[in-house]
């Protein structure tokens, strides 16, 4: 077997430069100096307090860094996106490292590894079954799984080990969902805490798949009705009759905070309903597993919607789900609010490019520019979104408003894309 880390290589302060270069932003950090606000006559732009980058992330880009170091002739691999950020995933392919699955795959298969390479797992963690493969080729592993993930996985097999099915409030093809889910059934050789039990697990996706179960759990709907609308989101072999008579609640760490209370509160509400409250507070077990990140930057949104916006821009990879949970918050406010990947996207006043959730595309539209000035537009971020990114947004804007940045605007970053 080859060897296993978690932790920095001491290289730290040797890599520190290399990535300020790359992912900081002398605007962005100016805008902070300066209560989150750049008035520009006749633009106004405002920064949410909380945004960008979180120490999970910022430790993943850290560690991938000082990996490349550490072995400057080895074949660097990772398993899938490091995190959800396409401008963070192609500078680590500028590095050297060759993508064994995801968008950036290149061909390369678990059975091509060997000894010699070395393995880089994201900041989602990874499934247990696909640690052991890689731990059969023994290839030399680094770990950047976030903290606030392994504190989710810790819960669901304290779930398992007590006879709860896990009910995880998350998207079922996430890689964070399926490294969690994997910790309920399946063993973890890095984990201290011997699993004893499998545990059965269910994935709800948002409101309507909890009323769903509700409706199961109070009777209404039987079991054929529950395994049709979550297949494909149940464990094998789960029985309802069974598995439901006592649950543990959790959620994929970068899910809407309010949702996941939502879905807590109808699931205890049914059992309530079937069971009585004393009865239902022994069978429903509830944690708040939402990342401390993801909370302040949903926070620090609310805070800044209650300026009377134009317009606010989420800038962040479509994939990432706290980046379009921001944008959805938003939305919720009558903000007119696009979730954008970057720069790029802001063609000319006329015409935008940003993600439409329903479509699940790309999407242009037209006529996105605030009509009266000054105009007052928000910018936010999710947390796998790097400072340079934002900063070159904030320079398109005062661009396309026909203003002049602060001279220190010229970004160090401006060739990452």
């Amino acid at each position: 077997m080859g060897s296993f880390r978690r932790t920095s290589f001491g290289l730290k302060a040797a890599v520190r430069p290399e990535i300020e270069k790359v992912f900081a932003s002398r605007l962005v950090d100016h805008i902070r100096e300066h209560d989150f606000a750049l008035d520009l006559g006749a633009l106004r732009l405002r920064l949410p307090r909380s945004f960008g980058l979180c120490h999970g992330v910022e430790r993943a880009i850290q560690l991938a860094h000082e990996t490349r170091l550490r072995f400057p002739e080895a074949r660097l691999f990772l398993t899938d996106e490091i995190v959800h950020n396409p401008a963070v995933n192609r500078r680590l392919q500028a590095l050297g490292y060759r993508y064994l699955g995801g968008r950036y795959a290149d061909g390369t298969i678990i059975a091509d590894l060997g000894p010699d390479d070395v393995v880089v797992l994201p900041a989602f963690g990874v499934e247990t079954t696909l640690l052991e493969q890689l731990r059969g080729r023994g290839v030399q592993l680094v770990d950047t799984t976030c903290g606030e993930v392994m504190a989710v996985w810790k819960r669901v097999r304290e779930y398992a080990r007590d006879g709860c099915t896990t009910v995880i409030h998350g998207a079922p093809g996430h890689q964070e969902t399926r490294a969690t889910l994997s910790r309920a059934d399946h063993e973890d050789p890095f984990l201290p805490q011997p699993l004893d039990a499998r545990g059965a697990w269910l994935v709800v996706r948002g409101i309507d798949d909890a009323k769903a179960l509700a409706r199961y759990v109070v009777g209404r709907d039987g079991p054929e009705a529950l395994r049709a609308r979550f297949d494909g989101c149940l464990s094998p072999g789960f029985d309802p009759d069974f598995d439901l008579e006592r649950i543990g609640i959790a959620n994929q760490t970068t899910m809407l905070a309010r949702e996941t209370l939502q879905v807590q509160e109808i699931l205890r509400r049914a059992y309530v309903a079937r069971y009585g409250e004393r009865e239902a507070a022994a069978r429903v077990r509830l944690a708040d597993t939402v990342c401390s990140a993801t909370q302040d930057r949903q926070d620090a949104l609310r805070e800044l919607l209650d300026e009377p916006l134009d317009l606010l821009l989420v800038v962040g990879g479509y994939n990432s789900a706290n980046t379009t949970h921001l944008a959805e918050l938003a939305r919720t406010k009558g903000i007119a609010a696009f979730h954008i990947e970057g720069v790029e996207c802001l063609r000319d006043r006329r015409t935008l490019h940003g993600w439409d959730a329903a479509a699940r595309r790309e999407q242009p539209t037209l006529g996105w520019w605030p009509a009266h000035t000054p105009a007052l537009v928000g910018v936010a971020a999710g947390a796998s979104t790097p400072d340079a990114r934002i900063g070159q947004v904030l320079l398109r804007l005062a661009e396309l408003a026909g203003v002049a940045a602060p001279a220190l605007a010229v970004e160090p970053a401006a060739a990452l894309h």
